[in-house]
């Protein structure tokens, strides 16, 4: 018969089995299927209500009398799916949850404990070596040390910790070279709560009792004490598609283990062997971990920490005896490290840490009773994770349906959760995407990622019903579909993202004759059309528009309309700048038939080809007609000079007055293309050169219309 005191035998032969269910990774997920309940029988809550089950089962007493024996056995399958509700989380140096030395504000799901056994070594050699303050050319020295850590999480917000350490530690310049440590017994706990989904605060405090030197029993006069306030940031929550964490831990070391010496003295080796240290400290850490999606049987999280502790109270003579002499100041021996690290869950029991502290700060010294600090050391440490309580119920319930003799006719547990499973494509070629982030609304689940090769994604079971999903990518339009999971089975659901495309800035002025801002609409044509209007005060114009070509047309009322051709790149700004030209009262630039008519002339510096300013708001005019008339397609820009000077001189002459002007109609936003710049010279005449009048008519630019 199976009674209560056979509880914790049956609780320890399944520890010491080879787990067959799953923990979650660390902070990462937890099941949706918490509580559910659709079979219409509840699990046990507990391992009293599980031996009452039992109890009623050998009493032949059912519970409910509906409930048939196999009903019985569907009890199991919820125990096991209540397992995976597990939330796993690795150990710190001290045996807390949190990274290596920088603590979280926070821990495993209630009732959940953590076996931890980890270690470090560090070798060091030759006149540079560590803690050689002598000077001494064949010094050499190694360090190792192993520890033991358990802690259980028994409320929502509380853990205790405990963790006994030994270290050894061999340097040639002590007597005697060997240095040991045994059993060094720390003993913790820390309350944690989650203000915000993505802030959490917590406290922990922890005593450390030592053996007393050369001695296996503790030495109470040694006993030290260690609190900090712990801060941990879960970006998570704000942004999806980055997990990263911030841990920030502040506290206070009180230390007595200075009163191990007795009477002795110890040298600074024998102090670091022994772990003795003389000054109070307050300890400062801040770490940042990145866990990364799941990938079933592994995961990774790396990290990185910087810690320092601060010695109180040491005086300039203490500084003055430090291993710099008087050189030695206080920051010199200031313990600092810097600790990168990597955290491999595998197969969502079991993690591997893997960290290396590195000794940083600036010329070092070493004075006694400060915690001296080698260059580097090597750690790692293994973790397992369970949950007794939930366990034990497993082994309960299935020692009720061998009770009752139906193993033949077993009903397997309902299957109440599915997954969904697809690719992440691009939408303009159904490439795949690499690196999609999918995340899960309304759900405290982790996001899952496509895969490298095909956009390939599957997600963690999930509780039937509808879910919504949404698909991230940086360069990318987010995407929300909504799906059906169904039990039991794997729904298919692809995403079909569009390229983000990245857009360009038009920024502009309007101004008049005098340079006074301008109310003008602002007509773009590219590969978006827009109406903007300048602003009164400024007569600035800006929108952001895709990348592209774009003809900009400027229209004021009163003003001659202009226009640019703009290139517009992305994530650039394209500055355009509009001058104005007031419409004149009488007409002088006129359209007729297969010509733009000049009624007065454009004036150019005597003998060279530069246009004189009063004669730009007439070829203002010519802009004008044909911003406004698109139709004409090409028209050819002809100069004609008098017969004063070379044939030859006249003919270059007139070919660059004519260039300029096409370069000035061009600067002010007419195309290339429909402009051709031809000087005839002194070929065509259209009054007498032997007279002044007649020479005057014959230097003219005129505008004839090629095509249009």
């Amino acid at each position: 018969m199976v009674t209560k005191a056979m509880i914790p035998l049956l609780a320890v032969q399944l520890l010491v089995a080879v787990p067959g269910w799953a923990a979650e990774p660390a902070g990462e997920k937890t099941d949706q299927t918490a509580g559910s309940d659709t079979s219409g029988v509840a699990a046990p809550a507990s391992l009293e209500d599980a031996d009452r089950q039992l109890e009623q089962v050998l009493e032949e007493k059912p519970a409910n009398d509906k409930q048939s024996p196999a009903e019985k056995t569907i009890v199991a399958g919820q125990v096991r799916q209540e397992q995976q509700r597990l939330r796993f989380v690795s150990s710190g140096l001290g045996g807390e949850a949190g990274l290596w030395r920088v603590m979280e504000a926070g821990s495993s799901s209630p009732w959940t404990i953590r076996l931890n056994i980890g270690g470090g070594f560090f070798l060091s050699s030759g006149e540079g070596g560590f803690l050689n303050y002598r000077g001494e050319s064949s010094y050499d020295e190694s360090y190792m040390t192993g520890r033991l850590a358990i802690s259980w999480t028994p409320l929502p917000f509380l853990e205790a910790f405990a963790s006994l350490r030994s270290s050894s530690n061999r340097n040639s310049l002590s007597r005697p070279e060997l240095l040991q440590t045994q059993g060094d017994l720390e003993l913790g706990a820390k309350g944690f709560y989650r203000v915000l989904p993505y802030l959490s605060l917590g406290a922990d405090l922890a005593v450390q009792f030592v053996n007393g030197i050369g001695g296996l029993d503790p030495d109470f006069s040694g006993t030290s004490l260690r609190t900090a306030a712990l801060f941990s940031f879960d970006l998570r929550p704000l942004v999806p598609r980055v997990p990263l964490r911030a841990h920030l831990n502040a506290g206070f070391i009180m230390e007595n283990t200075g009163n191990l010496e007795d009477g002795r003295d110890l040298t600074i080796v024998e102090m670091f062997a022994l772990r003795v240290n003389k000054y109070h400290r307050v300890r400062l850490g801040f770490g940042l971990d990145a866990p990364l999606p799941y990938l079933d049987p592994v995961a990774i999280t790396p990290f990185l920490e910087y810690t320092v502790e601060l010695p109180i109270g040491i005086s300039s003579d203490e500084l003055a005896s430090g291993s710099l002499q008087d050189d030695t100041s206080y920051a010199n021996v200031v313990p600092m490290r810097l600790t990168p690290g990597i955290r491999v869950p595998y197969l969502r029991a079991i993690t591997l840490d893997i960290a290396v502290d590195v000794g940083i700060g600036g010329k070092k010294a070493y004075l006694e009773g400060v915690p001296s600090v080698p260059p580097y050391t090597v750690w790692f440490a293994l973790t397992y994770n369970f949950d007794p309580r939930k366990r034990g119920e497993e082994k309960i319930v299935e020692r009720i349906v061998e009770k009752e003799k139906i193993v033949e006719k077993q009903v397997p547990a309902p299957v109440t959760t599915g997954r969904i499973s697809g690719r992440v494509l691009n939408a303009v070629d159904n490439s795949p995407v690499a690196g999609a982030l999918l995340t899960f609304e309304g759900a405290d689940i982790p996001p899952v990622a496509s895969d490298e090769a095909e956009g390939k994604y599957e997600t963690y079971d999930l509780t039937a019903g509808l879910v919504k999903l949404t698909a991230r990518k940086e360069g990318f339009k987010s995407m929300t579909q909504e799906a059906e999971i169904k039990a039991g089975q794997v729904t298919p659901l692809d995403f079909l993202l569009e390229p983000e495309i990245k857009k360009g800035t038009l920024s502009g002025t309007v101004a008049g004759e005098k340079d006074q801002p301008l109310v003008a609409k602002v007509h773009v044509e590219g590969p978006v059309q827009l109406d903007l209007t300048s602003a009164s005060a400024t007569g600035a114009f800006a929108s952001e528009v895709p990348p592209g070509e774009y003809q900009v047309k400027v229209v004021a009322e009163g003003y001659l309309t202009k226009a640019r051709h703009l290139k517009i790149e992305a994530d650039k700004t394209v500055l355009a700048e509009f001058k104005l030209t007031p419409k004149p009262k009488r007409l002088v630039v006129i359209l007729k038939k297969n010509k733009i008519e000049v009624r007065k002339k454009i004036h150019f510096a005597s003998g060279r080809a530069e246009i004189r300013p009063d004669s730009f708001a007439i070829l203002d005019g010519v802009v004008d007609i044909l911003v406004n008339n698109p139709q004409i397609k090409k028209i050819r820009i002809e100069g004609h000079t008098d017969s004063m000077g070379s044939n030859r001189f006249n003919k270059r002459l007139s070919q660059q007055r004519a260039e300029a002007v096409q370069k000035y109609l061009e600067e002010q936003g007419i195309e290339p293309q429909r402009l051709d710049a031809v000087g005839y010279g002194e070929e065509r005449p259209i009054a007498p050169n032997n007279t002044r009048r007649g020479r005057a008519q014959n230097r003219r630019v005129e505008f004839i219309i090629v095509q249009q």
